[in-house]
Parts: C-alpha cells; sequence; structure tokens
C-alpha cells in the first residue's frame, strides 16, 4: 500500500471537528476524501467481556480512494486543552489498542462507494479504569514539492477515538489543587485560574460554573468555567475569563466543578475589587 520512492507526510485532523457526525479531510479540490461514521467510540465493558461494534467510510469524490487502516494510541498533550498526542500502539500506560482487532486492514473505495470496518474489542480480566485507542483511515491526497524540489506525497489521516471504560471499575475522583483569582484591570478581564489533580484511573474533563456575589449575597455575575482535559495522575490548568465588571468592594465567588457523571467539586473565594 502506498509505494514508491517519493516521502509521505501526515496530516492529522482530530479535536476541533469530533463534534460532528461525520469529519472529512480535504487537501484541495482535486484531492481524494473521506468521511468516517464514528469519530469517537465510547463504550462500557466488563472484564472478559467482548464487544463488537463497525465503522463505515465513505468515498464521496468521483475518484477511487485507497484507503490504510490501524491502530495507534492516544493520550491527551500537556496544557489541559484537549490537543492529543499519538504514538504506535501498545506505546502508552492506559492503550486499548491491543484489545481490539479489526478487518480490513486496507481497502480501495469505489467513487461514491462504502467500506464498513468491523472491529471487536476483548476485555482482559484483570482491566481495570478506562483504556484509550485511535483506529486511523489514511489516504495520499496529493502531492507537491519540498525545498530541495523533491516530490513529496502527502497523506491524510482521519482517525476514530476509543474511549473503553472497565464496567464498575473506573473511579472519577479528583482534586481543585487551587484556584487563582487576578482581578480585571484596565482592558484586561477578571481571570480564573483553576489548577485541577485527576486522581482517578479514567480520564476526566473538568468544568462548571461561578457565582459572584455581593456581601448582601446577591447574585452580580455568572458564568462557566473553561473546561481542562486530564487523563489519570495528571494536574493541568485552565483560565477563565469574565468580561463583567464589578464596583469596588469585596465579593464571594461560589464555582462549582463538574467531573461527569453526577460529580462535582465545590469551592468558595474572596474577591476584592479595588
Amino acid at each position: 500500500m502506498f509505494r514508491g520512492s517519493a516521502v509521505i507526510k501526515r496530516l492529522t485532523l482530530l479535536g476541533l471537528f469530533l463534534f460532528t457526525a461525520f469529519f472529512c479531510l480535504v487537501l484541495d479540490s482535486e484531492a481524494a476524501t473521506i468521511r468516517i461514521s464514528s469519530p469517537k467510540v465510547q463504550l462500557k465493558a466488563a472484564p472478559g467481556e467482548t464487544y463488537a461494534g463497525e465503522i463505515t467510510a465513505e468515498n464521496p469524490t468521483e475518484e477511487e480512494a485507497k484507503v490504510k487502516i490501524y491502530l495507534e494510541d492516544w493520550v491527551y498533550a500537556s496544557g489541559g486543552t484537549g490537543q492529543k498526542n499519538f504514538s504506535p500502539m501498545g506505546t502508552t500506560p492506559l492503550s486499548a489498542a491491543k484489545w481490539i482487532t479489526f478487518s480490513p486492514a486496507e481497502d480501495v473505495i469505489k467513487p461514491f462507494g462504502r467500506t464498513v470496518v468491523h472491529y471487536t474489542i476483548q476485555i482482559p480480566q484483570d482491566a481495570k479504569g478506562t483504556h484509550y485507542a485511535v483506529l486511523f483511515f489514511e489516504t495520499i491526497i496529493g502531492s507537491t514539492k519540498d525545498e530541495e524540489g523533491v516530490n513529496v506525497m502527502v497523506a491524510g489521516r482521519i482517525g476514530s477515538l476509543f474511549y473503553v471504560e472497565v464496567k464498575g471499575l473506573a473511579e472519577r475522583k479528583g482534586e481543585v489543587k487551587s484556584v487563582e483569582l487576578k482581578p480585571s484591570t484596565g482592558n484586561k478581564p477578571l481571570e480564573i485560574v483553576t489548577t485541577f489533580h485527576n486522581m482517578g484511573n479514567t480520564d476526566i474533563t473538568l468544568g462548571g460554573n461561578f457565582l459572584i456575589m455581593d456581601k448582601p449575597g446577591k447574585v452580580v455575575g455568572r458564568g462557566d468555567v473553561d473546561k481542562v482535559y486530564t487523563f489519570p495522575g495528571a494536574t493541568e490548568s485552565s483560565t477563565t475569563q469574565w468580561v463583567g465588571r464589578l464596583p469596588k468592594g469585596v465579593y464571594s465567588m461560589l464555582l462549582t466543578y463538574d467531573l461527569g457523571e453526577g460529580k462535582s467539586l465545590v469551592e468558595e473565594k474572596s474577591l476584592r475589587i479595588e
């Protein structure tokens, strides 16, 4: 698959388009494109259980698309923004890639055609927590020349992210290590810096909201806390900006953080506006 002496570069599109039902990769108007039915697969299965599913890849163009399909690991990149790092399968502590088998590993999708990839996930008897993998669909989408004039083939890939939670054995817990309030100055808005430590064995996307109250207890401001994305053992921070303005005085801020699945943490901080 993809034979030849040309150099191959990959472009990965994940993250921004994961909320869509399908997502596709396009280099230019004549580049081969495919789209997949399941950009995210989230499931719960008990130890020893086998789960089977399928992902449909479609070719919406007038040209055939040669597709290579393979597994890799993924983790959240440091910074808490939700960006992801990818690596060969089985190289991360919480990899689910070795639990997954699939077919086919490559295919040629006819113009306006489709292929269906069938996958099976076998949960080990001693598994616990949540494990992760990505099933990539890679195609050659064009060519260009590098700075030395060498012809470079550009490979595009799209992926389906797997979140495999071991039923009953995923611990969702964490600690808000600190909340720092930075009052607004000049044109700069008020900032809330939240530092969160994931103490469980599953990923946690920490979100939430806040209320600002004056001394009598009247709510004078509110907003949502920017999300921070964490893997087990990670400590990450997020900065939330609030553009509202408050008169001079002392206020209290009540922050409610959402751990997911009905669990929350509450913090209260004092805020002084000079």
